[in-house]
């Protein structure tokens, strides 16, 4: 099982084909490290006649759908922006509703970034903890904890209670 080329230009070849595709470079880290992990699972049940291939195209595949989950939480985002800033009659109930929004949003906004987003994969994305777990390479457990993290620091924030970091 030779590689067309060694591990280290591979990696760095992959990073900037990645680096060109995804938002951030937290981004692509997760990309290249999902695609590694689906090509060697892969190879354990078939030939792989060309591993520089099969990686750039598992790594091509895996980019538009982090790019696809990225807008997808954008639009929510801007969707979210402008129901709050439209200009609504100013009813007690709209104005109650417009201020437990923004709380909410400020909310998970203040959460940690990889508490953040885990949050964001299962409740906007509507992954599944084992999926999560697959592309972030952590344990169920830790998505687990990350959720349960994420809702007692957003449930404090809006409650006005201070929230453990």
């Amino acid at each position: 099982m030779e590689r067309e080329l060694g591990m280290d230009e591979l990696t760095k070849r992959l990073r900037r084909f990645v680096l060109a595709r995804v938002a951030n470079r937290h981004d692509a880290e997760d990309v290249i490290q999902d695609a590694y992990l689906r090509v060697l699972l892969y190879s354990a049940d078939n030939v792989v006649e060309s591993w520089d291939r099969l990686l750039f195209s598992t790594a091509r595949n895996l980019a538009v759908d982090s790019r696809r989950r990225r807008k997808a939480r954008e639009k929510g985002t801007a969707q979210c922006a402008v129901l709050a800033a439209e200009d609504w009659p100013a009813s007690d109930e709209v104005v109650d509703a417009r201020q437990r929004l923004n709380s909410v949003q400020a909310a998970i906004a203040a959460l940690p970034e990889r508490c953040r987003e885990v949050f964001l994969m299962h409740r906007i994305d509507g992954q599944s903890y084992s999926e999560i777990a697959r592309i972030r390479g952590i344990s169920v457990s830790a998505v687990e904890k990350h959720i349960a993290r994420a809702c007692l620091l957003i449930d404090a924030k809006i409650n006005g209670e201070p929230g453990r970091r």
